[in-house]
């Protein structure tokens, strides 16, 4: 299990020997008209690393800002990632590790309701509940991984509010 998470145990180290910002994620808040500075103001107290990538390299994005944090919304959190196109944020990511799934989950429900969608694949561990909210939507793993070293994650993927409307 260690072997096949080496490439994780960097992130591990750093919430574990660095004292890193809480954040509280208000993702009803965010929206694909912001730029990098609009998402540095909503996130004051991140420290963000930001770098250019190549937009097949990941679909996400052309540009890339994270940060460690050791908290997100109360629960403990790994990192936070904010990724860009053409300068306006498209998905934001907060990585979760293995034992905060639960909380990090209820969480979710407490703030937003039962999910939009639940999917229930059995034969692998990519299930994903959704929620839907008018600038976008959010994801997240609806069941624990077996691997105690892979983290979970919130997905918000945002989308222009007026264009969701009309497909509402």
């Amino acid at each position: 299990m260690v072997f096949s998470s080496h490439d994780r145990l960097h992130v591990y180290k750093t919430y574990l020997r660095e004292k890193s910002p809480h954040i509280l994620t208000r993702f009803q808040d965010l929206s694909v008209d912001m730029d990098e500075t609009m998402l540095r103001r909503q996130y004051p107290n991140l420290s963000l690393s930001c770098i250019g990538q190549a937009p097949a390299e990941t679909g996400l994005g052309d540009r890339v800002c994270h940060a460690s944090i050791n908290k997100a919304d109360g629960h403990d959190a790994l990192t936070f990632a904010a990724f860009f196109r053409k300068g306006k944020l498209a998905v934001v990511f907060v990585q979760t590790p293995w034992w905060a799934h639960t909380d990090s989950q209820a969480q979710l429900k407490a703030q937003l309701g039962s999910p939009n969608h639940i999917s229930h694949q059995w034969l692998s561990n990519n299930a994903i509940m959704r929620w839907d909210l008018p600038n976008g939507q959010i994801e997240t793993n609806r069941d624990r991984n077996w691997n105690l070293l892979t983290w979970g994650v919130i997905v918000w993927t945002g989308y222009p509010v007026a264009s969701r409307a009309q497909a509402l």
